[in-house]
């Protein structure tokens, strides 16, 4: 599905529905890591294998909001969720973003509205027509920043900007 949020437009699909998650693969043309956006700080704090204090201030300073934070998760979602251990995570700014995480079981994967090497798409019907064997639904949503998020990686007390 592509979808609106606070920075670009999105693609995404549920973790728990494979033929979803082929689907986003297929259209990534690349098999992950993929943001896992969350509908609350409580669920994103779920997935953290250890909570330090860096990660849980940063989580409630920032969230929802427009800043991705990097941290080793806990095993259990698709392999597509990690990299190295860790994952990628926001809780989105964009309350209907947080609204489609809900509907998804909390989490929903997601990645720029954009193929491989090709700049981030505006959500259109001309686009939905384009895309029609990869994305199952058109949601509109918020128009969104343009600039995609600020990402930071933590580690132990470590914080270090990756974008």
């Amino acid at each position: 599905m592509a979808h609106g949020t606070s920075t670009v437009p999105g693609v995404a699909a549920s973790p728990w529905q494979p033929q979803g998650l082929r689907r986003l693969v297929r259209f990534k043309q690349r098999p992950g890591p993929f943001l896992v956006l969350a509908d609350s700080i409580s669920t994103a704090a779920h997935l953290a294998v250890d909570l330090p204090s860096v990660l849980r201030q940063l989580m409630h300073s920032s969230w929802p909001g427009r800043t991705t934070l990097v941290f080793r998760a806990r095993p259990g979602l698709p392999s597509c969720c990690y990299q190295h251990g860790a994952m990628a995570v926001r809780v989105d700014a964009s309350p209907f973003v947080r609204d489609l995480a809900r509907l998804c079981g909390g989490l929903m994967l997601s990645s720029s509205l954009n193929r491989r090497g090709a700049h981030t798409r505006p959500l259109t019907r001309e686009l939905r027509w384009r895309w029609q064997r990869h994305l199952a639904a058109l949601v509109p949503g918020e128009g969104g920043s343009g600039t995609p998020s600020a990402m930071l990686r933590i580690r132990g007390r470590r914080t270090r900007r990756l974008r």
